[in-house]
């Protein structure tokens, strides 16, 4: 009996309470083995388990909370494969640094943890192609076949066909002659044959960062105008007029027009469909979100969520620290509780400790965030990181608790690196704290249903010491990077933030206030308003009397958001930059190929070794001084910045491009974590797509990122390909295509960018 019960004891890493379940059934435990992998112990979890049996291998629990009940430091709940309808709540469980608590799946197997479930009802036609169908449990989001269909409303916006980010489309605007606050007049309502009363919901976005939903309380069938609830609306504080205020509408049946759309009617728990491409409801998967959060911390520590796909659902975390969620997926991780006619706060992801500079200790890793109405992420305490994440399609409503995406405000000490983040509505995507390292990401594509804000946006009192450099941001309505200022006269401003390496184009400009900021080799063009803009319109407490702003390009620089630098000097200490208008050249003269993504200097450019070092930007040069701009001529590696995959990615040429140089180099993102990459180059789609080390195309493994190919003929597609090298194992990449452009007219010149 001893002996058994050691082995017992040698096998787990829990202590079990036992009573329950009989010394015979304790004897039978014993000869199971928990390992999943040598030298591992864990507790496992299958669809077709039981909450009665002993949570091993072959007997497994049924639920991912009854193996929360019985885990301590170093225990694993091993998932097995399935679709998980659960909020898994882990309470006071305490890991330690070395033997965190673990949850993930079992080997390769797919964890889908579900926020919705499956509708079972007879489908009936309601009118014309709408279907309904009466359902038991409430639905505040419904997905056809696993994708979410768009909740009916006026005007029409859906993210298949990216229109509900474009203002033009999914925003009516009220009528300026008699519109005020609290009534919009609109002649095009005048169509509704139906009133908006009883349960009809506005959505505004009152200008800048403030969008609010309220309710409709007064309006007619065929009449051009409504009234909403004000009472808990904080107008915004601007000058925005409410010809300005752009609005859709939401809660009724009769805004269900268009295919994909769908209806919920809580007075009868009646559900509405028009299902896309003329199908039947009753032959497709349909089901509805019902839960928010499919793991619930609170009061925990050291835990880890790793390798877990999130369906309709997400995560949160309150009170605790040393959480890790690692290499999980997230579709459509969140959605408002409007359809269920429930105003409140969206549940969003979050992770929060009590007071701003409590030690956090949170990580976000390798994780994918997928179309969600509401931002993508809160997080909150010291020390955090959020790396490595692909995230987009965020927030079609704006009505969280203020304009942003991500926001780490109150999370000093936070590094945001190596993150994607494109198509998003609301006015600030990434919304910085005190002491951030934003480095390495690549963010486009924001701000699309709000005024005002920027895709780096850096407060007040978040400048002092911050670290922005080596990103990418691009084509987007707002400000490339940003540090802002109260406009009131005599607010304090902002100080000491470095800002170094990185790349805008195609935003509305650079801007920074505040004074006694490094601001260094940046480049920015094809801006909206000035490129590069070093505040010293004191209207605006945009002082920077002792701001260093050094070996940067810029199209056009000034001290005015707008006005030319001849009228708006640029204040402070100002050497070493290199403008397009004073040069009166174009910034592509000295650039290899920026409009493919080529932002290194050309040989014997103006830009090559003339910058000037600068303590507190300091980055490895080549040559007798730092080059001007973000990128060094001669560097054997290019920096790209944004979210690894496990395969190589963002190829420089871009796949497709067009009118590439003909002494272009190719050069690439490397595999998450890859040691090494196999080159393939050539001219033939299929032999690229196929080719192995052994054909003619492969060109050798190689640990940098730049190739050079070699001479291009003009008016040619070449193909190529890069394979990651990740330890024994080569994980294929994708084949990219471009286009060379016509024969440079001086061969000499073509020479001369090869010395």
């Amino acid at each position: 009996m001893m002996s058994r019960m050691k082995v017992f004891c040698k096998k787990l890493t829990s202590v079990l309470i036992i009573g329950a379940l009989g010394t015979q059934a304790l004897l039978a435990d014993a000869r199971e083995d928990r390992s999943a992998l040598p030298g591992q112990t864990g507790f496992f979890v299958s669809v077709n388990g039981s909450d009665e049996n002993p949570g091993t291998i072959n007997k497994p629990f049924r639920t991912i909370q009854k193996a929360v009940s019985i885990m301590h430091a170093g225990d694993t709940c091993y998932i097995r494969e399935g679709r998980y309808g659960e909020t898994v709540t882990v309470k006071d469980v305490k890991g330690q640094e070395d033997s965190p608590v673990v949850f993930r799946p079992y080997g390769n197997e797919k964890v889908v943890l579900d926020g919705s479930e499956a509708i079972e009802a007879e489908w009936s036609v309601c009118k014309g192609r709408i279907y309904k169908a009466r359902v038991e449990r409430a639905v505040r989001q419904l997905f056809v076949d696993g994708r979410s269909m768009c909740s009916a409303r006026w005007p029409n916006g859906n993210w298949d066909d990216g229109s509900v980010w474009d203002k033009s489309k999914c925003m009516a605007w009220p009528e300026k002659a008699h519109s005020d606050f609290g009534r919009h007049y609109n002649r095009e309502l005048s169509a509704f044959d139906f009133s908006l009363e009883g349960g009809g919901i506005v959505i505004v976005n009152s200008g800048s960062f403030r969008t609010y939903k309220a309710f409709v309380t007064e309006h007619k069938a065929g009449g051009d105008n409504f009234k909403y609830d004000t009472t808990k609306v904080k107008r915004h504080f601007g000058t925005y007029p409410v010809s300005r205020h752009g609005y859709f509408l939401e809660g009724k049946l009769g805004l269900l027009d268009v295919p994909g759309e769908w209806f919920y009617e809580p007075r009868d728990s009646m559900l509405y469909l028009w299902p896309l491409d003329g199908g039947n409801p009753n032959d497709l998967e349909i089901r509805g979100k019902v839960r928010s959060y499919a793991f619930d911390i609170q009061d925990s520590s050291y835990v880890t969520i790793k390798g877990l796909h999130f369906f309709g659902a997400t995560f949160r975390s309150s009170e605790s620290t040393h959480i890790t969620v690692e290499d999980c997926s997230f579709l459509y991780p969140s959605y408002s509780k409007r359809m269920l006619r429930d105003l409140s706060l969206i549940d969003v992801t979050k992770m929060t400790v009590k007071r701003e500079f409590d030690p956090a200790h949170n990580t976000i890793r390798n994780c994918v965030f997928e179309y969600m109405d509401g931002p993508a992420l809160k997080m909150n305490g010291a020390d955090n990181v959020i790396e490595n994440c692909y995230i987009h399609d965020v927030d079609y409503s704006c009505t969280y608790e203020g304009g942003w995406t991500i926001n780490t405000v109150d999370s000093p000490g936070l590094v945001f690196r190596r993150n994607t983040v494109h198509t998003t509505g609301a006015s600030e995507l990434f919304k910085a704290g005190v002491q951030n390292v934003i480095e390495f990401n690549d963010l486009s594509r924001s701000g699309f249903l709000q005024n005002d804000g920027g895709l780096i946006q850096v407060s007040v009192k978040s400048q002092k010491d911050s670290i922005t450099r080596f990103n990418w941001v691009h084509d987007s309505i707002k400000q490339g990077i940003r540090f802002d200022n109260s406009n009131k006269p005599g607010s304090p401003w902002g100080e000491g933030g470095r800002v170094h390496h990185n790349v805008a184009w195609k935003t509305e400009r650079v801007f920074f206030k505040g004074d006694k900021h490094f601001i260094c080799n940046n480049l920015s063009f094809g801006s909206r308003a000035n490129d590069l803009i070093i505040s010293s319109n004191k209207e605006i407490n945009g002082f920077n009397y002792e701001t260093v702003t050094r070996n940067n390009i810029a199209g056009t620089f000034s001290g005015h958001r707008t006005k030319p630098g001849r009228d708006y000097p640029v204040g402070g200490v100002v050497d070493h930059n290199w403008t397009a208008d004073v040069k009166g050249k174009d910034i592509r003269t000295q650039l290899r190929d920026p409009d493919n993504l080529d932002f290194r200097p050309r040989a014997r450019s103006e830009l090559v070794d003339s910058g000037l070092p600068m303590k507190g930007c300091d980055f490895p040069y080549v040559g007798k001084s730092p080059d001007i701009g973000p990128y060094e001529y001669g560097d054997t590696n290019y920096w790209i910045p944004g979210r690894q995959w496990s395969e190589a990615s963002r190829p420089v040429p871009p796949d497709g491009g067009r009118s590439v140089k003909l002494d272009a180099c190719l050069m690439w993102l490397g595999g998450y974590r890859a040691g090494s990459h196999d080159i393939y180059f050539g001219t033939d789609e299929k032999s690229i797509a196929s080719a192995a080390k052994t054909f003619r195309q492969f060109k050798g493994n190689q640990k940098n990122n730049i190739f050079a190919p070699g001479e291009l003929k003009s008016n040619t597609t070449y193909y190529w390909r890069v394979d990651a090298v990740k330890g024994s194992s080569t994980i294929k990449g994708k084949s990219w295509s471009f286009t060379t452009g016509v024969e440079y007219a001086n061969r000499i010149e073509l020479r001369k960018t090869r010395e």
